[in-house]
């Protein structure tokens, strides 16, 4: 049996009358209850653009350590270049200790943050770090503005469709998020003869949740690549479409609907020897709420009864990362 992963088009929902979004809505409303994740279809974003982000975070990754080096990230919540880093990435707690290794996961990733600054720079380094922009590729950044900005549109847009599907008014959600927290993520997995070996366990991206409201992802198919979990399938790769972004809820938003929608548990597997030259790119967005929102899960029928506990939005992120960190006591 394979996972039920909806395609949900954007363009047709936004345009369907009330009966034809009452049917999306109910299959969407399914999946997010089973697995976390649908396909998005009709987004909008230019395939250029996508294209053109992804071509130099390759010439990015390509460049030789010592200059990437100088980009590197200085905490866990930071912006820049990472390095291969310990099993469930920067800092993100696995949910799957079992199977998580010794040895670290493989791939290198680039970070990139909102420009949005609260006035307090205390609380723009841990709200909105600073970008650290390769000056050896201008393009890079360029590309990365261009597609982030469509991703930052989209997301909105995802956060009203979810409002309706909920059947609460279409600004619940984005009138949260005008100052949102997101990261923008570059993710490069090496080939199996880039890396050498793939000791026992080891994976491309260890299993994990993502920890924020919900993820848009813009992936490539191959061997290695990504897999959801749910608990009637277990491991199931979804389905793949290469005009689509994979839309995955994050724990933020199962905090919020109190359970009844569930952040997806996925992996991305290990380079494979029947595929040694692949190597693979991922285009993630993660994306959030306002830094300070009181995040308080619904109550039932919307919310789904599992009696969880309300959380300011940012603090609860850099917590499960380790950070230990309160606005209310910083000063600029």
């Amino acid at each position: 049996m394979t996972a039920a992963v909806p395609v949900v088009d954007l363009e047709e929902w936004q345009a369907a009358p009330a009966e034809g979004r009452a049917r999306i809505a109910s299959d969407l409303d399914q999946a997010l209850r089973d697995s976390g994740m649908f396909l998005l279809k009709g987004h909008g974003v230019p395939r250029e653009a996508t294209d053109e982000f992804r071509y130099w975070a390759k010439k990015f990754f390509a460049l030789p350590r010592e200059v990437k080096s100088a980009y590197s990230t200085e905490a866990v919540y930071d912006s820049g270049w990472l390095e291969m880093h310990p099993p469930g990435g920067v800092g993100v707690p696995t949910t799957d200790g079992v199977e998580a290794p010794d040895s670290p996961d493989l791939h290198e990733s680039f970070y990139v943050s909102p420009t949005h600054r609260t006035g307090r720079p205390d609380l723009d380094r841990i709200y909105y770090p600073a970008n650290r922009w390769p000056r050896e590729l201008p393009a890079f950044r360029r590309a990365a503005e261009a597609y982030t900005t469509h991703m930052v549109r989209l997301a909105h847009d995802i956060n009203e469709m979810f409002a309706a599907v909920l059947g609460l008014p279409e600004d619940y959600f984005t009138s949260l998020a005008r100052q949102a927290t997101w990261t923008q993520n570059a993710s490069w997995y090496p080939s199996l003869n880039t890396v050498g070996e793939v000791a026992s366990g080891q994976l491309r991206n260890g299993p994990h949740t993502d920890l924020g409201t919900f993820t848009v992802l813009n992936r490539q198919l191959g061997v290695g690549g990504l897999q959801g979990w749910n608990e009637t399938d277990g491991w199931f790769a979804p389905p793949y479409d290469a005009d689509a972004f994979v839309v995955n809820i994050g724990d933020l938003m199962e905090l919020w609907t109190d359970g009844r929608w569930r952040a997806l548990r996925h992996r991305v597997l290990a380079p494979s020897t029947s595929a040694p030259d692949e190597e693979l790119l991922s285009l993630v967005f993660f994306f959030e709420t306002d830094p300070e929102t009181w995040v308080e899960p619904m109550a039932a029928p919307v919310g789904g009864g599992r009696g969880l506990a309300p959380v300011r939005s940012r603090r609860s992120i850099l917590e499960k990362l380790g950070v230990s960190f309160d606005p209310a006591r910083s000063t600029a």
